[in-house]
């Protein structure tokens, strides 16, 4: 969409005038002088190239503005969501945490997958590293991981950018 200014008008005869009850063909004068009536702006709605192209009478920076603010609306800002397992997790709960990774993921989130490990556990840290393996394995949703070194087993995932 843009406005039409009075250099435009030269090069087109007839146009179709559409919006607030109207859809019929007028003169691109006849137009013009309805926005200025009105106080409002000659916005092309079609292309040049159509016969005849298409005008409305409209406020043409509050549709800027509207169409800014639907915008920022539809933007998701990304979080980091963080999962903690246990060693010892049951398979049920393993699949439960999995689905919640996919979903964060779809959403466009980050995940930090963390692994605690208790007592003796610690003795085998191999566990925990084995399990974050086995998670990556099982999330379904296309994704990036980095996997952090430490005593304690992390990872982040993101969504891999398609």
């Amino acid at each position: 969409m843009k406005v039409l200014e009075k250099s435009d008008l030269r090069s087109m005869r007839d146009v179709r005038l559409v919006g607030e009850g109207q859809n019929s063909i007028v003169s691109i004068n006849e137009a013009w002088n309805q926005a200025e009536e009105s106080g409002l702006d000659l916005v092309l709605v079609s292309s040049e190239d159509a016969d005849p192209p298409v005008v409305r009478i409209q406020d043409y920076k509050k549709l800027q503005y509207e169409k800014k603010k639907k915008q920022k609306q539809n933007k998701h800002k990304t979080e980091l969501k963080e999962i903690q397992l246990k060693a010892n997790i049951s398979d049920h709960d393993l699949q439960t945490k999995v689905n919640n990774i996919d979903r964060f993921l779809e959403r466009g989130d980050k995940v930090k997958v963390i692994v605690r490990l208790k007592g003796r556990e610690r003795d085998n840290p191999q566990r925990a590293h084995d399990l974050i393996d086995k998670v990556m394995g099982a999330v379904t949703v296309i994704h990036k991981f980095n996997k952090l070194p430490g005593p304690i087993a992390t990872a982040i995932l993101e969504p891999a950018k398609q």
